[in-house]
């Protein structure tokens, strides 16, 4: 009777041990990457019975064996912070906490003061990787302004009629301090002169100042001609530097860019594009599903910064033991597969993305029933016990 005591009591300790394993996933429905665990009975009677019930061991009926996680991924939601990504497959995020290197599925990151982009959690260093050079911190420290570009070239587009006696085209460019100026582009036809020729003459809007002048021809064919398909000045900034400023009107027996054909008294020539910008200043950083980290500056701009790494564990259940706050640890001898998203089995990067707890209600409202039960047995196991031995014991009394 003893036995079967000590048999109900072990059910009673890994039961409740279940319940709490059962709990921990619950209270965890919500946190976000988290991974479900399940416990592994082990059966201990059978040590009990190989021994013959010699050398006075009582058998332990069954304990716990060990932990299992569940390394399946769970859904991703939408999130409001754009530094928030996911990994669709089978990879983990890296992050590296001195010299300790963790992994983990939660992916919600912030930027530093220094640039350095970090674990909410536990402000650990993600990682990047680069073939070349293997892991390194993610940072756009370097990357949080961007100097001004002076405008190098203005390309036109559309045509000059040859009935027309002038137009004109307006546009912002940036000087060599990256201050933006307004310029307007006049055409005076030059027919008279030259057949298909045009006067040019660049000013500056707000000073009324002139920048240069010139002249651009066309072939009977409305192409721009040789030597005159593009026009070079100067652009002088307000502290005295000054930058070589290019227009193109298109190459040479092409019609694709600017063209002088008949088209009434009307021209429609315009400003396709033009190359400067202003300084910016760091506004967004987001990542792609290969994981570059990409940069949109203030002034419209935008730059690659890196490229998230990801590991990968063949068997991550006997290869990582938990570290707490949804990190792992690679254990003793184990070591990941580096590399990046984009395919394989590392998987793509969701940006603006959390993956959520893979944890199912359902299934862990079942355990818990079952759970429930078993612990409710075992203690009628051993009360069921208690009640035989004070029998037994009321019948040696009345001898």
């Amino acid at each position: 009777m003893i036995d079967t005591m000590f048999v109900g009591l072990s059910g009673l300790r890994t039961f409740q041990k279940g319940l709490s394993n059962i709990g921990n996933n619950v209270a965890n429905l919500n946190t976000p990457g988290f991974k479900r665990t399940s416990l592994q009975f082990t059966d201990m009677m059978y040590q009990y019975d190989a021994q013959g019930g010699q050398g006075g061991q009582h058998g332990e009926g069954v304990k716990i064996g060990v932990s299992s996680t569940d390394f399946s991924a769970g859904e991703l939601q939408s999130s409001t912070n754009p530094l928030d990504v996911a990994v669709d497959g089978g990879g983990f995020f890296v992050s590296k906490n001195g010299e300790q290197i963790n992994y983990s599925r939660v992916g919600q990151f912030e930027l530093n003061a220094d640039g350095a982009l970090i674990s909410r959690q536990d402000k650990s260093r993600i990682q990047m990787f680069d073939p070349a050079n293997g892991l390194s911190d993610f940072s756009v420290g370097t990357l949080r302004s961007q100097m001004a570009k002076p405008t190098a070239t203005i390309k036109f587009a559309d045509n000059l009629s040859t009935g027309a006696t002038n137009s004109s085209a307006e546009t912002t460019v940036y000087d060599k301090d990256g201050a933006p100026r307004q310029l307007k582009i006049s055409f005076t036809s030059n027919a008279s002169t030259t057949p298909r020729s045009w006067k040019v003459e660049v000013q500056d809007k707000v000073s009324q100042s002139a920048v240069g002048s010139g002249e651009i021809r066309f072939d009977p064919d409305g192409s721009p001609s040789f030597a005159y398909n593009q026009l070079t000045m100067k652009l002088k900034s307000a502290t005295g530097g000054e930058s070589d400023l290019k227009l193109f009107f298109g190459q040479l027996g092409s019609i694709s860019d600017t063209t002088s054909l008949s088209g009434g008294t009307s021209s429609t020539i315009r400003v396709a594009s033009q190359d400067g910008y202003g300084a910016g200043a760091l506004t967004k950083l987001t990542f792609d599903g290969e994981g570059k980290g990409q940069i949109s500056y203030s002034n419209g701009q935008t730059a690659v910064a890196g490229r998230l790494a990801l590991a990968w564990f063949s068997q991550p259940d006997h290869q990582l033991e938990r570290a707490g706050s949804g990190y792992y640890r690679a254990l003793a001898g184990q070591s990941p597969e580096y590399g990046v998203a984009g395919g394989g089995v590392f998987g793509k990067v969701a940006g603006g993305k959390l993956e959520l707890s893979n944890v199912e209600l359902s299934s862990e409202f079942s355990d818990m029933m079952i759970t429930q039960r078993g612990y409710q047995a075992a203690s009628q196991l051993i009360s069921a016990a208690n009640e035989m031995m004070q029998q037994a014991l009321q019948m040696k009394g009345s001898r």
